[in-house]
């Protein structure tokens, strides 16, 4: 007898899930309210963990190339320290969801839909991979059903052409983090992030309008990268959840976003989620117990959600 198993999210999470669970042992149904939001994003950053998972499914895109060697710099751009170590390899989020989009077996269905209430689906688990604004995370634990508003605007933009070596890195001041990164395809990814008021739903450019007035004293590549943004710049509010001790109750479980929504300042948010799926896959097709999982996923990831928040602070505190 299949046991049917209900993913609430179509993004890298729910389609990680998806592809890596046994269609001999699982009934599996993706609800996803906004499909087309695959084909929108900007770069995300693979640590070998989650390319292990990929590649294992199948699932890893290409091309992926590994992070250039960069530098911390004051956000005028004054060098503070060459970064030794190479950071992850670099991927188009859309790239990644359309390779995880293609490994899913023909089996699983999927239903366009939002899901409201996750406890009328008929399911024998409910997966909540539906992101910081999860409706499943408050049926695991009640005090965490509300996510966190930081108090940051993010930019994140890619712009022709590949930046100068001396450029990549990050740029960190009172308040302001910017960064640069070379990406596949002779392109550069950059972002920004400093404390804003605007409220969401966010204007492009209104966004990309006072983040140019709060890094005016910037670094030249970070001027001249805002005054290049388009409408085509995504600016979001950065949201986070709330500390979680717990991931299953009952039939209910969450991974990814749902359940350790982060800063990105530590680049393993795409990362932890798709390591989420992968590890609860292989305890689902193996039989393992799920509280087996959640010992092991739990203390790992909010420690990754503590320590980038307290990146963010130390980031935004240098003069």
């Amino acid at each position: 007898m299949t046991t049917r198993i209900a993913i609430v999210g179509g993004g890298i999470a729910g389609l990680t899930l998806a592809a890596a669970l046994d269609p001999r042992q699982f009934e599996v149904v993706v609800h996803e309210a906004e499909p087309f939001r695959a084909g929108f994003g900007s770069a995300l950053g693979l640590w070998s963990g989650a390319r292990r998972v990929l590649r294992r499914i199948g699932a890893l895109p290409s091309p992926v190339d590994r992070a250039t060697q960069g530098s911390l710099f004051a956000v005028d751009g004054r060098r503070r320290a060459r970064l030794r170590a190479a950071g992850p390899a670099l991927v188009d989020r859309p790239a990644l969801l359309a390779a995880l989009d293609a490994a899913v077996p023909a089996s699983v269905r999927r239903i366009t839909e939002e899901v409201t209430d996750p406890a009328a689906l008929d399911a024998d688990l409910v997966v909540g991979a539906d992101g910081v604004r999860s409706r499943v995370r408050g049926l695991v634990q009640r005090s965490a059903a509300e996510r966190i508003d930081t108090g940051y605007l993010t930019l994140r933009g890619i712009a022709p052409g590949a930046p100068k070596t001396t450029d990549i890195g990050e740029y960190w001041g009172r308040g302001l983090l910017a960064g640069v990164a070379a990406i596949p395809g002779e392109r550069t990814y950059w972002f920004t992030a400093h404390r804003s008021e605007l409220t969401e739903p966010l204007l492009a450019a209104d966004a990309v309008g006072e983040t140019r007035e709060r890094f005016a004293d910037a670094a030249p590549v970070i001027r001249r990268l805002l005054e290049e943004a388009g409408p085509e710049t995504l600016a979001t509010r950065l949201w986070v959840t709330p500390p979680m001790h717990r991931y299953v109750r009952d039939r209910y479980l969450v991974i990814g976003d749902a359940a350790h929504a982060m800063l990105p300042n530590l680049g393993r948010g795409a990362c932890t989620a798709i390591v989420d799926a992968g590890t609860l896959a292989a305890a689902l097709n193996f039989g393992h117990d799920l509280w087996r999982w959640e010992a092991r996923r739990l203390p790992a990831t909010q420690l990754a959600r503590a320590g980038s928040a307290g990146v963010m602070r130390l980031a935004t505190l240098a003069p």
